[in-house]
């Protein structure tokens, strides 16, 4: 376990600095270099709760396909009451 958190935070540590070399080593100027750096982060923001979105979709859509609607399969289903409360007194 502590072996996989130490690669995290090295491989993590070695991302940041990758970008921040980039950006000290780029010829654009810093402000050019921040305005697509927030640039970027919208984008990725905008991207990941736009998948979020799809997956929580899908999820909705294969759980309500998998799990039938009760109500409107027992819509059209009558019982006099005779038979109600034979049913009620059978299973209590």
């Amino acid at each position: 376990m502590k072996r996989g958190i130490g690669t995290l935070l090295f491989g993590a540590t070695a991302f940041a600095g990758g970008i921040i070399a980039g950006l000290l080593l780029t010829p654009k100027s810093g402000k050019e270099n921040l305005d697509w750096l927030e640039n970027q982060g919208r984008k990725l923001k905008k991207d990941g709760e736009m998948r979020i979105d799809q997956v929580s979709k899908g999820i909705k859509k294969t759980v309500k396909d998998t799990f039938p609607d009760l109500y409107a399969a027992t819509e059209n289903l009558d019982f006099s009451e005779a038979e109600e409360i034979e049913e009620i007194t059978r299973h209590g």
